[in-house]
């Protein structure tokens, strides 16, 4: 373990306790380099304006092409003013004192970089040597299976390699961009300073210590300053340097004669600056209001403790070039950020944060059936066709029993491993967890939550075919779908039917010299299958290949099987007589037929899908744009704990029930890929419209204000109708049989809860709890036009956005001293649609919203004026 030599005898901490970036370690960076021996260098030392010891660091916008040294970008001194973004002010602080620690590595590893990129390629052997060796406090720090481990910085989402100004994502593979440490600057023309190349700040480093204005020359444009030659990239750089004592100046000049213009100096010339200096621009532009945003929130994230850990899992379409889970999520979360601004607390703020990550398992995952699919595709159409094979065919390949294992295990494995990969940079986190399922996604979630306790299940789609089997079809033996065999059902039928020794013997025989060893085997295992156990089942299903293997022990239990159906038969030929052979014949011609039949069938057997065992347990399940309800539907599933077989009033039906604590489906109405789930929970929820999720700026849209308010309106009338009539059914039966008691007795009994309101009750927390939210549509849009693009836009709609924002933090008050209201039916349900948040500027939208009551009567008495 390397201990810091360069902090004061006052700080006494590991290097990798340093580089967690939390707040309780963030908090004493600033102090820690302030008293760092290593830092008391770069203070100022002069009096002059252009003298500064804050040092920032940029990453570059455009990531690194492959095999490219960071020495080689940016291809000139000064960087460009929109190539570089700044890190927040603590992530810099971070990064900062990790250098510092081991400042002469780096430097080393650095300078051998530049000269590697100036001479051209070295033996890659003792380069990468050398760099190995000066990065070995890497590897001895963190003892993890070859994986990149560095500075944790913009919320923990990218870390900083600084051996070789990297900066990479954590938690999924993507290009590394350049890293630049800013310490001297340079303006022209405008009013932002710009840092410059660690080569070219290092060398003006040294003239600055040196003090070299104190030898000042005449120089042959008239100009009394000390020159100073620069290596660089381009041709006759070099630095001038002018004042007296304290207060300099300096300049940088790329004129190859030797000559320098004075006046383009005073006037255009590039000025120096040692150390950050912020942007005096009275208006910044918007790459400046840009990096100040972000700067903002990566300060805030680097104080703010993660609490909340979702998992985006995506669906189709990832195969397209276009598509890119990363930037969707990405998306996503830079609108959670703004929408987090006006729609919570500063407490609810400051007390958690929620940590968007991409589980990206359609990449890198190989499927044999691909080649074959891309040999046999037409060339006609090849685009459409193209993006067909990148889409839809994922459905596919997860209902064939060959591939869906395959994908079960990439989205398990990615699950656990981007979890692993969290704790270890988060010890001790006693967070939640939830999981954001999109499309194909969110039935994969389903799946595994489905599947936690018991990890080992027949395919999803068998239940299909077992139920149409058993319920259709009994009589068909078929090997899997049935507990007994082949050679079960035809000693029952060798019993009960006379048969004709010498044909069925000379069969029999045929049978015995030439078995079908796989058909037989399956047949054979099934009968020791009917009477095991659960436990004993599974773990026989498990080595079936095992069994399989052994051929000798399979041939000699078929050979005492086929024996003792010929000694059946020989007692049933004693027992029958002459009378029976013309019977006996036909039901031997009848047998025949039946084992060649069976023999000449075509193996079918039952694939078992294997389950990991996720490594955290679910909070909440979002199914965002789902079409979990028509694969549940055609597996013949319901969602519940086994118990419902009378309530459904269906014997086929099979029930399972997500390891989740909550669950949501959430739609678009015109989205054709999203289908219902509260259905297929609680039959009473047939006629239930699904909860509408509010309007981020407020209310309802115009056109459902106006749906909803006239459908409440004729539902309101007819109630009233209802009341008066059975007002005046209950005064005439009180006059006549005078048991007002008793009929005041009937109208207070409640309803009995039924097995689907528990179950529902038990998915969303509350007895008037809903699993479907409805996205609102757009007032001025045509519905198919809305359908295009809606099962795509969730990733960019604020709505969805601010639905899950607000149930992620419905533990946590609005203010420290309050308590959170129990969400107790639908007026304190999270996301209802009537909740107006006053900080909202919803002056832009009033006029297309229903968002206050007040409003609703003002435009409902227009109205009934205009129609006047």
């Amino acid at each position: 373990m390397v201990k810091s030599e360069d902090l004061n005898s006052g700080v006494d901490e590991t290097f990798p306790d340093l580089l967690k970036n939390t707040p309780s370690n963030i908090a004493r960076l600033e102090d820690v380099i302030e008293h760092s021996k290593a830092r008391q260098k770069y203070h100022a030392q002069t009096g002059s304006p252009s003298d500064g010891g804050d040092v920032r660091w940029y990453f570059c916008k455009i990531p690194l092409a492959n095999n490219v040294l960071s020495a080689a970008v940016p291809p000139t001194e000064l960087v460009g003013k929109s190539d570089y973004f700044r890190f927040g002010m603590r992530d810099s602080l971070a990064i900062e004192a990790s250098f510092l620690q081991g400042e002469e590595e780096f430097l080393s590893c650095w300078w051998r970089e530049y000269a590697e990129c100036s001479i051209g390629p070295r033996e890659r052997q003792i380069s990468d040597s050398k760099m190995d060796k000066g990065s070995a406090w890497s590897s001895e720090l963190y003892e993890i299976e070859e994986e990149r481990v560095g500075v944790p910085v913009k919320g923990g989402l990218y870390e900083v390699d600084l051996a070789k100004r990297h900066c990479f994502p954590v938690y999924w593979n993507g290009e590394n961009r350049r890293v630049l440490r800013g310490h001297w600057f340079a303006r022209k023309g405008g009013l932002d300073w710009l840092p410059l190349r660690e080569d070219v700040a290092e060398q003006l480093e040294v003239a600055y210590r040196r003090q070299v204005w104190h030898r000042r020359t005449f120089q042959p444009s008239g100009l009394f300053a000390a020159r100073v030659d620069l290596q660089g990239s381009t041709t006759g750089l070099h630095a001038l340097f002018t004042g007296e004592d304290d207060t300099w100046e300096a300049w940088l000049n790329a004129d190859s004669s030797g000559f320098s213009n004075i006046a383009s100096l005073a006037g255009n010339g590039i000025k120096l600056r040692r150390g950050y200096s912020p942007s005096n621009s009275p208006k910044p532009t918007q790459d400046e209001l840009r990096q100040r945003k972000e700067e903002e929130m990566d300060d805030y994230c680097s104080q703010v403790p993660v609490q909340h850990l979702v998992f985006m899992v995506h669906g189709i379409g990832q195969r397209l070039e276009k598509s890119n889970l990363v930037d969707d999520v990405a998306n996503f979360r830079h609108i959670t950020e703004s929408l987090a601004e006006q729609h919570l607390t500063a407490h609810q703020l400051g007390t958690q944060r929620v940590l968007f990550i991409p589980c990206q398992w359609r990449k890198g995952l190989k499927l044999s059936g691909e080649s074959a699919v891309e040999k046999i595709t037409l060339d006609g159409v090849r685009g459409l066709r193209v993006m067909l094979s990148a889409t839809a065919h994922d459905v596919l390949y997860y209902m064939s029993p060959i591939y869906c294992q395959n994908i079960i295990d990439s989205v398990s494995t990615q699950l656990n491993r981007l979890y692993l990969k969290f704790l270890k940079r988060n010890p001790g986190y006693e967070g939640k967890v939830s999981i954001y399922g999109h499309s194909l996604g969110s039935v994969l979630s389903y799946d595994i939550l489905c599947h936690q306790e018991n990890l080992s299940s027949p395919c999803p789609m068998d239940s299909v075919h077992r139920e149409y089997y058993k319920h259709e079809n009994p009589s068909l033996a078929v090997k899997d779908y049935c507990s007994g065999s082949y050679s079960s059902s035809l000693k029952n039928d060798a019993l009960s039917e006379p048969e004709h020794e010498r044909d069925v013997h000379d069969f029999l025989s045929d049978l015995s010299n030439a078995p079908n060893e796989k058909t037989d085997a399956l047949s054979k295992l099934e009968n020791m299958n009917a009477g095991l156990p659960a436990d004993g089942l599974e773990r026989l299903t498990k080595n079936e290949h095992e069994n399989m293997s052994n051929r000798d022990e399979v041939i000699r239990m078929l050979r005492e099987e086929v024996d003792s159906l010929k000694a059946k038969l020989k007692e049933l030929e004693s027992h029958g007589g002459s009378q029976h052979s013309k019977e006996g014949l036909g039901s031997e011609k009848h047998l025949y037929e039946k084992l060649a039949s069976a023999e000449d069938a075509p193996e079918s057997y039952s694939p078992y899908i294997k389950y990991t065992k996720l490594q955290f347990k679910v909070d909440t399940f979002f199914a965002v744009g789902s079409p979990l309800g028509v694969f549940l539907a055609l597996r013949n599933l319901r969602i519940g704990i086994g118990r419902g077989q009378q309530y459904w009033e269906e014997e086929n039906i099979i029930e399972q029930m997500p390891a989740c604590r909550q669950m949501f489906n959430i739609f678009h109405p015109y989205d054709p890929v999203a289908y219902r789930v509260e259905p297929l929970v609680c039959k009473e929820y047939i006629n239930k419209r699904p909860v509408l999720v509010p309007y981020h700026r407020g209310g309802k849209r115009l056109h459902i204000g106006f749906q909803e308010f006239s459908e409440d309106l004729a539902v309101r009338t007819q109630a009233v109708l209802d009341h008066l009539k059975s007002a005046r059914v209950k005064i005439l039966s009180v006059c006549q049989s005078k048991k007002t008691e008793s009929i005041e007795g009937d109208n207070s009994e409640e309803e009995e809860e039924t097995y689907g309101s528990i179950m529902m009750e038990r998915l969303t927390g509350s007895k008037e709890g809903h699993i479907d939210h409805m996205l609102q549509d757009k007032t001025f849009e045509h519905p198919y036009l809305q359908a295009i693009g809606s099962h795509t836009n969730y990733w960019r709609d604020p709505d969805t956005a601010l639905f899950i924002l607000k149930h992620l933090y419905r533990d946590i008050p609005e203010e420290p001293n309050s308590s959170v209201k129990p969400s107790d039916g639908k007026k304190n349900e999270i996301g209802s649609a009537d909740r107006i948040d006053p900080r909202e500027n919803v002056e832009e939208e009033l006029p297309l919203t229903f968002a206050d009551n007040t409003m609703v009567g003002n435009f409902s008495r227009k109205a009934k004026k205009s129609m006047k």
